[in-house]
């Protein structure tokens, strides 16, 4: 300690100091020069501050406490140390606060295109049913069929889960059944010719929740394409104890049509985009058709 010219007290004194020295210079780094030269691309302009602002502080800081070591060199080599240490972890803390900035940033950017395009996708469908029930509900009032005002009833009950059940991507499952009877008993009702139907489900419960309308496009395909006259609708959908959805529908078709995704259009294609966009790697859709029927299978993990 020969070449040390402080006592005990006054070595304290230069930690202290130290250490106020370098939090300015972390301060200053982190909140001023990081933000207003780095982070908009001026890194020459920055290099040159942040060696300024270092050396700076640490010539004020020499010359208000006094040499702490007989070699001048040194003691201006001693306390850099800190004021550089400090420098350098308050760069680095600030890279990697960005760097998770950037990537919250951009998780938010995507859940935003999520919702715009999943809000584009149901702007389109609502529109389509709503067209496709009310041509329905017009021919039945044209012929003076007395089942029209019932049907009008069933319509505003599903008009209902349709506007005020989508406060949110996802729904009760138990309101999704609901919609999808009445949607069924609303064709009962609009059909001369009465096929076989058949609507079972099981192991639902009321946490169960799925995407709004997720059904829609399968149940109107199933009614509007397939053999309504002579044929038979099969609908069933399962939960198993995993809380593994399985949904199928099948429907008997009339030789000679075009297959159902060719006249569905616009249906099929955006159910496919919404499962892709709200149950990524989490479902399985499958659609086969043959002469006589069209099936659909799908598996929805709902945990």
């Amino acid at each position: 300690m020969s070449n040390w010219v402080v006592s005990t007290t006054e070595l304290w004194h230069i930690v202290i100091s130290d250490v106020l020295a370098s939090s300015a210079i972390a301060y200053l780094n982190y909140y001023w020069l990081l933000p207003k030269y780095y982070g908009k691309g001026k890194y020459g302009l920055y290099v040159i501050l942040s060696v300024l602002l270092i050396a700076s502080i640490v010539i004020v800081r020499v010359s208000i406490i006094g040499l702490s070591h007989r070699s001048m060199t040194y003691t201006y080599f001693i306390r850099s140390v800190p004021a550089i240490g400090f420098y350098l972890i308050t760069t680095v803390v600030w890279f990697f606060a960005n760097l998770i900035k950037a990537q919250r940033n951009e998780i938010e950017l995507r859940n935003s295109q999520l919702a715009s395009e999943l809000k584009f996708l149901k702007l389109q469908l609502s529109p389509h049913f709503l067209f496709n029930t009310l041509n329905n509900i017009y021919s039945m009032a044209y012929f003076k069929e007395n089942n029209t005002a019932p049907a009008i009833m069933k319509l505003s009950e599903m008009m209902r889960h349709m506007l005020y059940e989508d406060q949110g991507r996802f729904v009760s499952l138990s309101k999704e059944i609901t919609f999808m009877e009445n949607f069924i008993e609303l064709w009962r009702l609009k059909l001369d010719e009465k096929p076989k139907i058949i609507f079972t489900h099981q192991g639902i419960k009321d946490r169960h929740q799925i995407a709004h309308l997720i059904f829609l496009v399968f149940l109107e395909n199933a009614f509007k394409h397939g053999n309504t006259i002579d044929g038979t609708i099969e609908i069933n959908l399962n939960i198993n104890a995993g809380d593994r959805l399985f949904f199928y529908i099948r429907n008997d078709v009339i030789a000679g049509r075009k297959t159902a995704e060719e006249e569905s259009g616009v249906g099929l294609t955006n159910v496919k985009k919404r499962l892709n966009l709200i149950y990524p790697a989490k479902h399985e859709l499958e659609l086969d058709q043959n002469a006589t029927s069209f099936e659909v299978k799908l598996t929805i993990n709902l945990q």
